[in-house]
C-alpha cells in the first residue's frame, strides 16, 4: 500500500529532504523550490492540502470536507502557528531524511487508516515542529474524479477516524462551527418558509449572510468552487454531515470501509483484536 512505497521510496533514496506526494498532486512552475524554501525556515515536517480542482457538478460536494480539514489542522484559525497543528495533510509532505529515518517513516505507521496523522504525532512527540498550510499557487489536485459513488467511498474511507485522531481542542471548535452552521441555516429556512415578512427575518438573513460569506472566503483558498457553494451552502453541508455519519458507522461499529472494491478493516477495529 502507500505506507509501504513511501518507506521504500524514502529508503533508497539519497537526497537530504523528502517530499512525498500523492499520485493524483501536480506542482505549479515553481511549487517544487516554493514548497522546500517553506520547508527550510523552520524544518520538522511540513504538510499542505492541495488546492483542490474540481470538474464536475458533483465534485462541488467535496466543499465542507476541504474546509474541515484545514480547520481541523489549524490552517485556518487566527492563531496561525501559536498553536500546534491539530494534525497533518497527507497529501503533501516535506521533512528531513534524518528526521524521517530516526523516527521511523511509514514503516512505523504501516496498518493506520491514515498514515499522515499518526506520523505526524511521532515527529511532535520529538520536540520537531509541525505546519500545516494550504497550498494555493504551490500544489494542486483532483479528487475521486470515477463518480458519485467514489466521492462517497472516498470521503467516507477515513474521515470518521481521523475526526477523533487530531488534538480534543481541534475537534471541539470545529464541532462547534459545524453546529453552528447547520443551526443559522435551520433557523433561516424555517423562518422563510412560514413566516418571512417577520421583523426578525432581516437578522436571520443577516447571519446567514456573514456565514455564507465566511464559507466563500474559505473555498477560494481552498479550491475551484462555484458560489453557489458558499450561498446555498446548507447542500454541501447536509451532504457532510451524512457521510460522516456513514464513516463513523462503518468506522467504529463496522470495523471496515470499503474503497475501490476492497474492504480494508479500519486502526480502530485492529486495535481491539487481542
Amino acid at each position: 500500500g502507500k505506507t509501504w512505497a513511501c518507506w521504500q521510496g524514502a529508503y533508497k533514496s539519497e537526497g537530504e529532504i523528502l517530499v512525498f506526494l500523492d499520485a493524483d498532486t501536480w506542482l505549479a512552475q515553481d511549487g517544487l523550490e516554493a514548497l522546500l524554501d517553506t520547508f527550510l525556515q523552520r524544518e520538522g515536517l511540513l504538510s499542505v492540502q492541495p488546492y483542490h480542482v474540481t470538474q464536475k457538478a458533483y465534485e462541488q460536494l467535496s466543499a465542507f470536507f476541504n474546509i474541515i480539514l484545514l480547520m481541523a489542522t489549524n490552517a485556518f484559525t487566527p492563531f496561525g502557528e501559536r498553536l500546534k497543528p491539530g494534525g497533518t495533510l497527507g497529501p503533501c509532505m516535506v521533512c528531513s531524511r534524518a528526521d524521517y529515518m530516526r523516527l521511523g517513516g511509514h514503516a512505523a505507521v504501516r496498518g493506520e487508516t491514515l498514515e499522515d496523522i499518526p506520523l505526524g504525532k511521532r515527529f511532535t512527540r520529538a520536540g520537531l515542529p509541525v505546519r500545516c498550510l494550504a497550498g494555493r499557487g504551490v500544489i494542486s489536485f483532483r479528487m475521486y474524479p470515477g463518480g458519485f459513488r467514489e466521492l462517497v467511498e472516498g470521503w467516507s474511507k477515513g474521515f470518521g477516524y481521523g475526526a477523533f485522531s487530531v488534538h480534543l481542542w481541534a475537534t471541539a471548535l470545529t464541532s462547534a462551527w459545524i453546529t453552528a452552521c447547520f443551526s443559522i441555516s435551520t433557523s433561516f429556512f424555517r423562518q422563510l418558509c412560514t413566516a418571512p415578512l417577520a421583523p426578525n427575518m432581516l437578522w436571520r438573513l443577516g447571519f446567514y449572510a456573514v456565514c455564507a460569506g465566511q464559507i466563500a472566503w474559505m473555498l477560494r483558498r481552498i479550491g475551484r468552487f462555484h458560489a453557489w457553494v458558499a450561498w446555498l451552502f446548507p447542500i454541501p453541508l447536509l451532504f457532510f454531515g451524512l457521510v460522516m455519519l456513514r464513516s463513523l458507522v462503518m468506522t467504529y461499529i463496522l470495523g471496515q470501509v470499503r474503497w475501490k472494491g476492497h474492504t480494508i478493516a479500519t486502526s480502530g477495529q485492529k486495535r481491539g483484536q487481542p
